[in-house]
């Protein structure tokens, strides 16, 4: 039965408080679940945000430290080839054979004190080794199967870089940067080269990230084929080697740049970062893992949600407690004010 909002009393009728009541604690119930809620989206969207933007500032930083690390690496590479060069001159195959003790020791002292170097090697024009910093006399090996060292894609101004090998004579894997020797009369002498230790690359690029984990290092050649990675001290496998971004960017010779990569669902969504690195066919990308990045920031908005919606459900709760209360203390107050009509 429905209750009358006022009731006459004499000549002048008495209103109902409770409706008024009502309204406000309808008012605060949905404030107290609104508020908090829009608040901790709020806060979802800016802390997200926060946390990309802290990201890709951490990934700019390390591709500059990469970038300079590694054209600091290739430059001393050109140094050593440089010096090798000078010492060797225009000498033939068969006169660096009879002074390979003499030139064993030279290109042995050329590398003290630079562990990252594996050994500085000379190798004749059929693709013999003939001379190295590492053995005296040179073991018995040849690099004509690797490289295309037929097709020569050596010159004597651009160094070429290789993806990595191993190194049949200590099971080692090795960058190898070449040169090519040429004479006067632009006759073909042989190959300088300087193999590169990539585990001793890998454990520098895990130091830049202090082991984390969602962040890694890449060096790529620049027909986008993986050198090395710092998440891995096998597979050189960067994540971008089929990336259209970072592919079309190599192929124009971009200085630099930044995207992201979307996985499509495949969970390798990415941040990255790349630079070219100096005049070398080298490229270094920093890479950010946006999957760990959601999973954290996940973790923590369900620990806010939590801390501000309980308090805000135990509003709720008292005021629902309040309107069901209010009903039957609204027909007290009716049945009170008709007695006395």
């Amino acid at each position: 039965m429905r209750m009358p909002e006022s009731i006459q009393v004499g000549s002048t009728p008495l209103a109902s408080p409770f409706q008024t009541v009502r309204r406000a604690l309808a008012v605060s119930l949905a404030a107290s679940i609104l508020v908090p809620l829009a608040c901790v989206i709020a806060y979802g969207g800016l802390d997200y945000g926060r946390r990309v933007a802290d990201a890709n500032s951490r990934l700019l930083v390390l591709s500059r430290v990469a970038q300079e690390n590694a054209s600091r690496v290739f430059d001393l590479n050109a140094v050593l080839t440089a010096r090798t060069l000078d010492l060797l001159g225009n000498a033939t195959r068969e006169e660096i054979r009879q002074r390979e003790p003499e030139i064993h020791r030279q290109l042995a002292a050329f590398l003290d004190g630079l562990p990252q170097v594996a050994s500085l090697s000379v190798f004749g024009p059929g693709g013999d080794l003939i001379a190295s910093s590492r053995y005296s006399p040179p073991p018995a090996v040849a690099i004509t199967d690797r490289g295309g060292f037929g097709s020569s894609p050596y010159s004597s101004s651009h160094p070429y870089i290789s993806l990595p090998l191993y190194r049949r004579i200590d099971g080692e894997t090795v960058l190898v940067s070449s040169v090519e020797r040429a004479s006067n009369g632009d006759g073909h002498l042989g190959i300088i080269s300087v193999a590169l230790r990539r585990k001793y690359l890998v454990d520098l690029y895990s130091t830049f990230l202090d082991n984390d984990p969602a962040y890694t290092v890449s060096l790529y050649r620049r027909e986008g084929a993986a050198m090395l990675a710092s998440s891995s001290s096998n597979i050189p496998w960067g994540g971008l080697e089929h990336n259209r971004n970072f592919a079309q960017a190599i192929k124009e010779n971009v200085l630099f740049g930044n995207f992201t990569q979307e996985g499509g669902g495949r969970g390798d969504d990415m941040l990255v970062s790349f630079r070219r690195v100096g005049d070398y066919p080298v490229y270094v990308a920093s890479t950010f893992d946006l999957d760990d990045l959601r999973g954290a920031w996940w973790r923590d908005l369900i620990v806010i949600a939590i801390t501000v919606l309980i308090p805000s459900a135990m509003s709720c709760a008292w005021i629902l407690r309040l309107l069901v209360r209010l009903r039957p203390d609204e027909a007290e107050w009716q049945r009170r004010v008709h007695n006395t009509a």
